[in-house]
């Protein structure tokens, strides 16, 4: 099992799979991070024919300060009373597209250096994968996952329903993308993907 750990979480994924925690290469540090307010998902996970887009939110303890962004196209940005600074900040829905999209044209970015300049090594095998016609195959699954811990739930609402709401509204932002969204927690996750390490 590759160990990877964010947010406070561990997640374990299968053996054979790369596993690359994206904000932390050479290639996000040296080179994507020096453009204006760059993104990037946490983890960018391949096994066999499944591609994996990965996004941590562990707001368990912080739900107050979080609330507002549970709510699709920032529609209790200026109404939910946080601590904290939300100015350049978005709903999660929002924030996840535009991470995926950055990701992608990242690893785009990346694909046009030699191997010589260093910063491709750490996801060769991705970027390999993805020449292959990968998004064009329908054998090769796309996951874009939205990893939400965090006790939402209220007398109006379950978190499921929440969850729900926030996978419809990324599925809309994604729509020029094949792939399939999830947005899934410590109880709802496909371990095939991705397991809770404790």
């Amino acid at each position: 099992m590759v160990i990877k750990e964010e947010s406070r979480l561990k997640f374990g994924f299968p053996d054979k799979s790369t596993v690359v925690k994206f904000d932390s290469t050479l290639f996000y540090r040296d080179y994507f991070n020096r453009f204006p307010n760059s993104k990037g998902v946490d983890f960018i996970s391949l096994d066999k024919n499944t591609l994996a887009l990965i996004e941590v939110k562990n707001c368990t303890g912080d739900e107050a300060n979080c609330r507002w962004r549970i709510a699709p196209d920032n529609k209790k940005k200026d109404t939910v009373h946080t601590a904290v600074d939300i100015k350049e900040r978005d709903s999660l829905d929002i924030e996840m597209a535009h991470k995926v999209a950055m990701t992608l044209a990242a690893l785009c970015g990346a694909k046009s250096f030699e191997m010589t300049k260093g910063c491709r090594k750490e996801f060769e095998t991705i970027l390999q994968w993805m020449s292959a016609d990968a998004f064009s195959d329908s054998t090769k699954k796309k996951y874009m996952i939205l990893f939400l811990e965090g006790d939402f739930a209220c007398r109006s609402r379950s978190k499921k329903t929440i969850m729900k709401s926030l996978q419809d509204s990324i599925n809309k932002k994604l729509k020029w993308l094949n792939c399939q969204v999830s947005v899934v927690d410590s109880g709802t996750y496909d371990p095939k993907i991705f397991q809770i390490v404790s």
